[in-house]
């Protein structure tokens, strides 16, 4: 959107203010009414995974998910999609397009929100995030589940 920073709703009453400087109470100019305003984000690079892509580059994401305000703001996406097919794909009432315009590479990665799940193709692997949250606790355990889970070749 090119602002600043934008108003946000409930958030007021809690500790962000106190712990976050990016969050400010600041008084609605029209009302006078306190709310809480948030600077913007302009993240460098986003990371984004679809359900599926096409040859121009379009991707269909869950229509719930609010990845298009990380999209919008980032200087550089890029995406990975379950599957690839010809196209062109078509948004519905469960799937909402990304145009490719908006995108700066697209990957095939199937099963790539592993372990966690995604609507339509796998669900959530509850073992599997239990050992990436124990590994999680020790650098030595870490770097073992890094090497064994996300490094490893297919």
């Amino acid at each position: 959107m090119g602002a600043p920073f934008l108003p946000v709703r409930g958030i007021l009453g809690s500790i962000y203010p106190e712990v976050n400087d990016d969050f400010r109470v600041f008084p609605d100019p029209f009302s006078g009414e306190e709310l809480v305003v948030v600077k913007a984000l302009r993240p460098d690079v986003t990371l984004v995974h679809g359900g599926q892509g096409d040859e121009a580059g379009n991707i269909l994401i869950p229509r719930l998910a609010d990845w298009p305000l990380a999209i919008r703001a980032s200087r550089l996406v890029i995406a990975t999609v379950e599957e690839r097919l010809p196209g062109p794909l078509k948004e519905d009432a469960d799937w909402r397009l990304i145009p490719a315009i908006h995108l700066s590479a697209l990957v095939q990665c199937p099963g790539g929100a592993a372990p966690t799940g995604y609507p339509g193709y796998y669900g959530l692997d509850e073992e599997q995030i239990a050992v990436y949250l124990k590994s999680a606790k020790d650098p030595a355990a870490w770097d073992d589940y890094l090497q064994r889970y996300v490094f490893q070749e297919a």
